[in-house]
């Protein structure tokens, strides 16, 4: 169950789902979501929806094209998902204005119109949809939008039929009536432009969000007086309404959610949220059985302060654009509101966060989103833990650490804790003990004389998949390292294993950051993680953690030239981090980029993945051939066969097509001439490329496989068995793309 922005969401968050349960649509319905933020309560209905993301843009990037135009008035298509915002934004710079829309533009255009929305508008227009349909659905995931092109407004104290909507300000009635009617005026105040206007409104509904309140509108025939509630804006309906009417909107504390709830059953005639439906059975019954009293299901224990904390949450949708998670996926079932409607409403499967700091920026109210997301998956029952790679560190490091041992005797020992730096910034370990090789004897309050620890992981990686336990068992075994070897602390070059240390313990470690953070030039970036523990800097772009993929989405993250903290961005972002800054690196080690080669790395990946998906299945043949050895050597064999095959076709489609690229040619032969580069590539590539979603290729390539004439009778049953699509997905496709596969292809343009 996904909830909205209505009083109802706020009051089934802290009552849970029980009392409505009866009055649910149990079996599985599509719900097309935008961002969440209608204040209507009609998706509460739904306990098992199947949420589509409505999309906000076209498939040209377009978010409007015009269909009709009428002089004033036009006719335009555009996708449901956009926010008024947004398309106000556009439409504003071709002198357009929807014809009726709300006065908080963060809530998307399909919601509006799905839920006869009401606002602010042209004459004649209250709501969405009453005697006139203003806008409506072209199909699910289009829009018909009625526009005009009133870019300049007379204000005035009268009501006419030629005025918009009436605004109320602090108990006043205004009305704006388009420039091109003003001689029909007897009381002008002025003009105003309209954009300036909407900008103006809209900023007054964002003030009802924070300060622990939450936001309400509500509706009425004849104004009465509300208890508890701060108004602080209001709109007046005259035209396409049943009646003439007024909805108000402001703010009430959560602790009178039931005074709310009393009132309103008292007064049949004032309705929340300004449209023209009357209570459903699930507001009824949330209405009469609601308790303030906040009750803690039993799955949520483990998590009760940040339970309550996710509380505060009001679905603005203000943290949606800031969230990687919802951006790498559009799935708002993924973004904050998301996963917190999941965990009120009974869900306990939750996935891993980026850890990312960008939302709790987003977000108005102050929910510490990042501690949320954080905690969330210690509530899975069965953990799945993605592995940190955590290789030793090259003979080079080894010799540097012997040679800061010699010079500092006299300083107490700290471990240099490697982690999977020795895999995403070798050049950074390096690096550091350069830097204190240099600088070493002007630290006063640290030491330089560390001890490198390679070949361990700290925990990060089961912390954020909720295993807590498996995650301080790394962490002990790094203390217990520490206390055997009588070394005095630890320094972290990773900001993700200094916060898991210092969560588990018991002590406080130290970022090897912090040694030389004064003497850093350039712009640093500072991680989501740095950015938990007090860090600031110019750049705070979330890297997305280790995860090439996200739930079957890749992780769209593009080169910058910005010194990283984390070693996880900096192999992201395909730059230097502040330690390697430090590291002397011979002709032969010194990374591309200093030699001003200039490639666009996306491109070649996407080359790749665009080589690999045709040779997968374009070898449907040699594979089915293959199949019938599964019955002589069993799985492994037919794998031992199978992976060959359609490494060829990929490595020869790359060869052909990249080798035509003379600038890459040259960028290649600078390659093969860089070992350090070279292998840093290689495996960067490669792990980029097997992150993509092999599902959809195994199953086209399977059903290939048994549409194949090349396929025996006697092996058709094989191939729909689970065994053989786990074998296909798992131990051939992605076992075709390794880094000498691609530091092969690599040397073979080069020398070509």
């Amino acid at each position: 169950m996904l909830l909205d922005a209505s009083i109802f969401s706020r009051a089934i968050a802290v009552m849970g789902l029980e009392p409505i349960k009866k009055q649910m649509i149990t079996e599985e319905k599509e719900v097309i979501i935008g961002r969440g933020t209608s204040m209507s309560g009609s998706i509460l209905q739904y306990l098992n929806p199947r949420v589509s993301m409505a999309p906000s843009k076209f498939e040209d990037g377009s978010v409007y094209r015009v269909v009709e135009n009428r002089g004033t008035f036009s006719k335009l298509d555009v996708p449901s998902g956009i926010t008024f915002k947004e398309l106000l934004d556009r439409l504003s710079r071709d002198n357009l204005y929807p014809a009726l829309f709300p006065m908080y533009l963060m809530g998307s255009v399909g919601g509006f119109v799905a839920t006869n929305g009401s606002g602010f508008g042209s004459y004649k227009f209250g709501f969405v949809n009453y005697k006139k349909i203003v806008h409506e659905f072209k199909d699910k995931f289009t829009v018909s939008l009625l526009t005009v092109n009133y870019g300049e407004l007379v204000e005035t104290s009268e009501e006419s039929k030629f005025s918009w909507t009436g605004i109320i300000r602090d108990g006043e009635e205004v009305y704006y009536v388009p420039s091109i009617y003003s001689g029909l005026l007897e009381k002008r105040n002025g003009s105003v432009d309209t954009a300036k206007l909407i900008n103006e409104i809209s900023s007054l509904m964002e003030k009802l969000l924070g300060n622990n309140k939450i936001p309400i509108c509500l509706r009425f025939e004849k104004v009465v007086d509300v208890p508890n509630v701060e108004w602080a804006v209001g709109y007046v309906i005259n035209y396409n309404s049943p009646s003439r009417q007024v909805v108000k909107c402001g703010s009430i504390s959560k602790d009178e959610i039931d005074d709310l709830f009393s009132f309103l059953k008292k007064n049949p005639s004032v309705v929340p949220f300004p449209n023209l439906q009357g209570y459903s059975e699930i507001e009824k019954t949330i209405l009469n059985k609601f308790d303030k009293d906040i009750k803690i299901p039993k799955y949520a224990n483990p998590i009760k302060a940040e339970y309550l904390e996710a509380l505060k949450c009001v679905n603005c949708g203000k943290c949606l654009d800031s969230c990687l998670a919802y951006r790498t996926t559009q799935d708002y079932s993924r973004s904050p509101p998301g996963k917190f409607s999941r965990l009120f409403t009974g869900e306990v499967n939750f996935e891993p966060c980026f850890g990312c700091m960008e939302c709790q920026d987003a977000c108005p109210v102050g929910v510490n989103i990042s501690s949320v997301t954080e905690a969330l998956p210690k509530l899975k029952e069965k953990k799945t833990v993605t592995p940190i790679d955590t290789p030793q560190v090259s003979f080079r490091i080894k010799e540097m650490e012997k040679m800061v041992d010699s010079k500092y005797k006299n300083r107490p020992p700290v471990m240099l804790f490697a982690g999977c730096a020795a895999k995403y910034d070798m050049q950074g370990i390096e690096g550091f003990l350069q830097f204190l090789l240099d600088k070493g004897e002007e630290l006063n309050d640290y030491s330089p004389r560390v001890k490198v620890v390679d070949g361990s992981c700290c925990g990060f990686d089961k912390l954020i998949a909720g295993d807590v336990e498996g995650a301080k068992a790394d962490v002990m075994r790094i203390k217990e390292m520490k206390e055997k070897q009588g070394l005095k602390g630890v320094y972290f070059l990773c900001p993700e294993g200094l916060y898991v240390y210092n969560k588990l313990s018991g002590e406080q470690g130290v970022l090897a950051y912090e040694l030389f953070k004064d003497k850093v030039n350039g712009t640093v970036h500072v991680g989501c993680w740095a950015r938990k523990l007090g860090y600031s800097g110019e750049d705070k772009e979330c890297a997305g953690s280790y995860f090439t993929t996200y739930h079957g989405k890749l992780v769209q993250i593009k080169s910058k030239k910005v010194l990283t903290i984390c070693p996880f961005s900096t192999w992201k972002f395909n730059t230097t981090s502040v330690y390697g800054s430090f590291a002397r690196l011979e002709s032969t080690r010194r990374p591309v980029e200093e030699m001003n080669m200039e490639v666009n790395e996306e491109e070649i990946i996407d080359t790749f993945r665009e080589a690999l998906k045709n040779a997968i299945l374009l070898s449907a043949d040699e594979v089915a051939d293959r199949a019938n050895s599964w019955s002589l050597g069993g799985k492994s064999y037919f794998v031992l066969l199978s992976v060959p095959v359609i490494r060829k076709k990929f490595t020869n489609t790359l060869i052909q097509k990249l080798s035509r690229n003379t600038e890459l040619k040259n960028y290649f032969n600078k390659l093969v001439n860089n070992q350090f580069s070279l292998e840093e590539k290689s495996s960067r590539w490669s792990e980029i490329v097997n992150g993509m979603n092999f599902d959809e290729l195994a199953d086209e390539l399977i059903k290939r496989v048994a549409d194949s004439g090349k396929l025996e009778y006697e092996s058709r049953n094989l191939v729909n068995k689970p065994e053989f699509r786990s074998a296909v997905l798992e131990d051939i496709l992605k076992k075709i793309v390794t880094p000498s596969v691609i530091q092969d292809i690599i040397k073979n343009i080069a020398y070509m």
